[in-house]
């Protein structure tokens, strides 16, 4: 197998990009370039020139209907709960290729699969920021539990024949059994969607917690949404996008030093499976 150039990861990764595009806009689910894709958007109008990752997000409401009705002739969806057939211990959605990639190094589905974009869940939470900051600390500490479940129980070899149908069995008994994290990850599944979106007046991102109790942002925020050029083509981002960035990155417009523009995803590895490219 040939390792994918990360020119061939960002453009794999931007035809995901535009078919989840095609179908919210076609089915009015609304979503939004989030993080390092969005200020990639506004500082280079397509990737950050280093980066292979995209990151999209949308209201609580949006989310679950993407997540029941989502359909693709190319691509696959993987998220934690009942109707997916992808096994996957996060508390967000994943829309990845398994026909022509591969990822190596620290996977988290129980089928090989390959270049991805991540979808996350908004969540409306307390309007008191201390409040707020309280939720977040707690929600932190049975993340991090779930992290260490992940890295426990996540990787299952590319292998095949006896060998991979035990392993698969294995991992099943697992996940009814409520061992490997399953119970605890729906469990803080629930807890972050309490506060609905709809009737909230803050939200936040709660599905992955790496970034601190820093956003805290109106509700009112996400109702405008604009179209941004990325990569050639044009993307959905919220029209008050400064605060959502500036609570993360500070000033996002500005180039980090150079030994730090490398890859969000470095660790992992994609490859072209045998007989493509």
């Amino acid at each position: 197998m040939r390792e994918l150039t990360l020119k061939e990861q960002q453009a794999f990764a931007l035809d995901i990009l535009k078919d989840v595009h095609q179908f919210c806009d076609k089915e009015n689910i609304r979503y939004s370039l989030a993080y390092g894709t969005l200020i990639g958007a506004l500082r280079h109008q397509g990737f950050i020139p280093w980066d292979n990752d995209i990151d999209i997000c949308m209201p609580r409401p949006d989310y679950e209907r993407f997540l029941k009705t989502y359909k693709s002739n190319q691509f696959e969806l993987a998220f934690f709960g009942k109707g997916c057939k992808y096994d996957s211990l996060i508390a967000y959605a994943r829309v990845f290729d398994n026909k022509k990639t591969v990822a190596k190094n620290g996977h988290w589905i129980a089928q090989p699969a390959g270049i991805w974009i991540d979808v996350f869940p908004l969540d409306g939470v307390p309007d008191d920021f201390d409040e707020f900051k309280t939720l977040y600390n707690n929600l932190h500490d049975d993340w991090e539990k779930i992290i260490a479940k992940k890295i426990q129980f996540r990787r299952i070899s590319h292998c095949s024949g006896i060998k991979e149908a035990l392993k698969l069995l294995y991992h099943k008994i697992r996940k009814r059994n409520g061992l490997g994290g399953h119970k605890m990850q729906k469990a803080y599944n629930e807890k972050i969607a309490r506060i609905p979106f709809e009737t909230a007046h803050f939200y936040s991102q709660l599905a992955v917690m790496d970034n601190g109790p820093v956003e805290h942002l109106p509700v009112d925020s996400y109702k405008d949404r604009i179209l941004l050029d990325f990569a050639g083509a044009k993307f959905y981002a919220i029209k008050d996008y400064d605060p959502a960035l500036r609570a993360v990155y500070g000033d996002y417009m500005q180039l980090p030093p150079e030994e730090d523009r490398v890859p969000h995803q470095s660790f992992i590895k994609f490859y072209w499976k045998d007989g493509v490219n």
